[in-house]
């Protein structure tokens, strides 16, 4: 009797031994849990390239990952991290509560300003780069107004492109489709002083408004076009698709064509004949415009975001 009691207690023992790497009994096969991550796209409508950054609400330090050519996609592995988290790349920024979809996207960016009520990109990279837990809870206790707030104030443009209920910042994004193809006919300048303007290439109007206070903006319902029906760029392609520069920085671009090179808005830097781009000496996102010379009928725009001394971007 003494041996097999023995025995018995050598078998419980190495059990409870093994229990951290399979398990006993009953079960077996123990496995980790899965990492907790945050992801999505970076898109203007043409995809974003380079570099996503994240923080946390305890002011971790800044994670960054690639963002995939050609798809604008993006990951973070963020267990072990204190959400709600903030997200950029270049100075459109996005926002998250924790493991999930954060879209960073010209209607994320006016998001998180109306979130925070930042009444510029200074001070939303100026807050980002130092931020404060207590602001960060509360900015994401605004996102369901918010997202509100936008659905109803961009009724009349995101019903056209058949997105009227579409989150830019928690919901699916495809490339080319719903959301992104708006981006790619509208497009948004926000410049020094936070003023916003979304138009279409040609330069019509379809809103204009104050960084951090979206629904105090003015949606010009008259001048939406059907999708399909947006002045053609004509086979216009502009290289790169989108830049990120800090300020006063300098940006080559070309075109496959002869085009006359613009800025589209005021103070939003300036560009040779060359397609030589300067951006101005303060942060903001900003519209460079190529013109066929051929036809002037035809063009083609590009973004370029323009960030703080010191931000990678």
């Amino acid at each position: 009797m003494g041996g097999r009691l023995g025995i018995i207690a050598i078998l419980i023992a190495a059990c409870v031994m093994a229990v951290g790497f399979a398990g006993c009994g009953g079960g077996g096969g123990g496995s980790s849990a899965p990492a907790a991550t945050v992801s999505g796209v970076a898109a203007t409508g043409a995809p974003m390239t380079g570099t996503a950054f994240l923080k946390d609400s305890a002011n971790s330090p800044e994670m960054s990952t690639t963002i995939q050519a050609n798809t604008g996609a993006f990951s973070f592995n963020v267990t072990g991290k204190t959400p709600p988290f903030i997200l950029r790349s270049g100075s459109s920024y996005s926002m998250s509560g924790g493991s999930g979809t954060a879209n960073i996207n010209p209607l994320s960016n006016l998001m998180v300003a109306d979130m925070g009520a930042f009444g510029n990109i200074s001070s939303l990279n100026t807050f980002y780069r130092n931020p404060d837990a207590n602001k960060m809870r509360t900015m994401f206790g605004n996102m369901s107004s918010t997202r509100q707030q936008l659905r109803l104030k961009f009724a009349p443009l995101m019903n056209a492109y058949g997105v009227a209920n579409a989150d830019p910042m928690a919901g699916p994004f495809t490339i080319g489709q719903g959301l992104d193809k708006m981006f790619d006919d509208v497009k948004m300048t926000i410049d020094a002083n936070g003023n916003v303007t979304m138009m279409y290439i040609n330069g019509t109007q379809v809103f204009t408004g104050k960084m951090g206070n979206m629904p105090g903006g003015t949606m010009m319902a008259g001048n939406i076009m059907a999708p399909g029906t947006v002045p053609p760029s004509g086979g216009i392609t502009i290289t790169p698709s989108m830049a990120k520069l800090q300020v006063s920085g300098t940006q080559q671009f070309t075109a496959n064509a002869p085009v006359t090179w613009s800025v589209v808005g005021p103070s939003g830097g300036t560009i040779s004949p060359t397609g030589l781009y300067m951006a101005p000496s303060f942060t903001g996102m900003f519209l460079v415009k190529a013109t066929s010379i051929a036809d002037p009928t035809k063009s083609a725009t590009v973004t370029v975001q323009v960030g703080n001394m010191g931000m990678m971007m």
